[in-house]
């Protein structure tokens, strides 16, 4: 009953961790887009001069397009701790199964 239940959690875990790689590719995407808005943003706030109305306003969205990035950043790092986790999880599953396999399979010879 124990192998069985390990390769249900084992496949569960591979398709949690399958997702959340995904999400975390879909972050890392919005991280660059982030930051290259920032970095047009910066570029173009450079043609009008600082003390404007538009310059303001530029700096204000770069400002909140630097608070998504971290807010991005953060989930990133949530991210990449949980996908460790499911692979280390699937790592004591994997044992586990072939510590199943291995008492049920392996036979005594008796002498």
């Amino acid at each position: 009953m124990g192998l069985l239940i390990a390769i249900i959690r084992k496949r569960q875990l591979r398709m949690m961790k399958s997702t959340a790689e995904w999400q975390l590719h879909l972050i890392t995407q919005g991280i660059y887009a982030a930051q290259k808005s920032a970095n047009d943003l910066l570029q173009v706030g450079t043609d009008y001069e600082s003390d404007s109305l538009i310059a303001k306003k530029l700096q204000q969205r770069q400002y909140k397009l630097k608070l998504v990035e971290e807010k991005l950043n953060e989930k990133k790092s949530i991210l990449e701790t949980q996908i460790k986790e499911y692979t280390e999880e699937m790592q004591s599953c994997q044992s586990m199964i072939d510590a199943h396999i291995k008492d049920n399979f392996s036979y005594n010879i008796a002498a």
